[in-house]
């Protein structure tokens, strides 16, 4: 799935995606309230080889790591990121995703709240231009990369969802 462009999305943009995502999500997911069992339709697995739950969780650990590099590189000189920061295909998370859609929209706004923190907590407009490398290939990626990076992953995360709920309702 092909995410939105994001190149030219401002921290400011950006803190209003990550505050509303948790809600957005949520949406998502309570349009499947009038069916049988809420829990048993998002863990059906869609035709991507995922479920709904499996990819609210691979959201929430995407924006763990990115939002656990975006603080490396707003706080030190000499940061060194993962490659997963840059390279989505690197972000493969083997562990299950929580038992309920509950559990994991209280993770998912735990992780949105604190990118957002982390963004509005930024006074310095200097400070998106801080960079980090990147491990392994070496390269270079700015504060804001990061930032553009994680608010795609939640809209891509986002419009996933959207798809295989309503796949699996087939």
């Amino acid at each position: 799935m092909t995410g939105p462009d994001v190149s030219r999305l401002s921290p400011q943009d950006a803190l209003v995606a990550f505050r509303s995502y948790p809600r957005r999500f949520a949406a998502e997911l309570a349009s499947i309230e009038g069916d049988d069992s809420i829990e048993e339709l998002a863990s059906r697995i869609g035709p991507e080889g995922e479920s709904a739950a499996q990819i609210v969780s691979d959201a929430t650990r995407t924006w763990a790591v990115l939002g656990e590099a975006l603080r490396q590189i707003l706080r030190h000189d000499d940061a060194v990121v993962h490659p997963a920061v840059t390279d989505a295909t690197l972000r493969h998370w083997d562990t299950p995703a929580p038992e309920s859609i509950a559990e994991a929209m209280v993770l998912l706004g735990h992780e949105a709240e604190a990118l957002a923190d982390e963004v509005d907590g930024v006074l310095n407009a200097d400070d998106w231009s801080r960079t980090a490398t990147v491990a392994g290939d070496g390269g270079a990626v700015t504060a804001l990369d990061v930032v553009r990076e994680a608010v795609g992953a939640g809209a891509e995360g986002l419009g996933a969802v959207r798809a295989t709920l309503a796949a699996v309702r087939r």
